[in-house]
């Protein structure tokens, strides 16, 4: 009989330990509880419960593509963020914790009624159907080179209930400015580490992580225009990797921008700057 705790421990004997999988019981777990549409918490209080063949199966196979390498998001179809799931596939990066410094931020920004934002590189929409959602009266673009991913980002806004445009553009070359606020989320790991990232980030669509030699290519281009994009005194809050926050200030000062505010995560690197438009 497939029960319960007989289930989580097959898992746990399945799944290896390594980076990306800390802890093979817990993720046994977590992918259990979404195979049987059930709480975590409602397994712990039915170690005996019997469940369905059904479940079992499909159980089976999340750990067999979970062993293998794929993200257990990719085998569920959605990842929690700000407290909402978004629907997320191989055609988009899943969200991280990290990226909600980004919501964070921009929350605290002191924006007008009515103000426009606009999410370079969107993705799944996290980024720009979280503040929508958060902050009604924003009028809020999202726009993505990839059809694919706009698409996801698309359900995702449809489900949420946002009003959210989305728009299919390198960066922000097709829009005529005038934003208050830019969000962006781009690519910033340098194409050479690309190998070395752990399996599961691997799966992730490489148009999402490989920012080129420095790891900036994208986020260079988007300073660069951020000036035509922004409104006078307008800002931005990116997302960057480890080490990056000095080379951003940098470029930013060269273009007219200003850095404002770094944010660290909770490994202390500085992972998302706020920028102003000098007026």
């Amino acid at each position: 009989m497939s029960t319960v705790g007989k289930l989580v421990d097959e898992g746990a004997r399945r799944l290896p330990r390594r980076d990306g999988l800390l802890d093979p019981r817990r993720e046994a777990r977590w992918l259990l509880a979404r195979a049987a549409g059930v709480t975590e918490a409602w397994l712990l209080l039915h170690h005996d419960a019997v469940l369905p063949e059904e479940t079992a199966a499909r159980y089976d196979d999340w750990l067999a593509r979970r062993t293998a390498g794929e993200p257990a998001h990719h085998l569920t179809g959605s990842c929690s963020f700000w407290g909402r799931d978004f629907e997320v596939s191989p055609a988009v990066l899943v969200p991280r914790p990290e990226t909600e410094l980004v919501v964070a931020a921009a929350l605290e920004l002191p924006l007008p009624e009515g103000a426009r934002v606009l999410d370079v590189g969107t993705g799944s929409g996290c980024l720009a159907i979280t503040l929508a959602a958060e902050r009604p009266r924003l009028e809020v673009d999202g726009v993505d080179r990839s059809l694919a991913a706009l698409e996801i980002a698309r359900r995702n806004a449809r489900q949420h209930g946002t009003g959210v445009l989305l728009v299919c553009a390198d960066l922000g070359s097709c829009l005529l400015g005038g934003y208050e606020l830019v969000v962006a989320n781009l690519p910033y790991i340098p194409s050479e580490r690309l190998g070395a990232l752990p399996l599961e980030v691997r799966y992730d669509p490489a148009l999402s992580l490989d920012g080129g030699g420095d790891g900036l290519d994208l986020v260079r281009a988007l300073l660069g225009d951020l000036p035509r994009l922004l409104a006078p005194g307008g800002s931005a809050v990116l997302e960057l990797g480890e080490d990056q926050a000095d080379a951003v200030s940098t470029i930013a000062d060269a273009v007219g921008l200003a850095v404002v505010r770094r944010v660290r995560d909770l490994a202390g690197c500085e992972r998302v700057v706020v920028l102003e438009r000098r007026m």
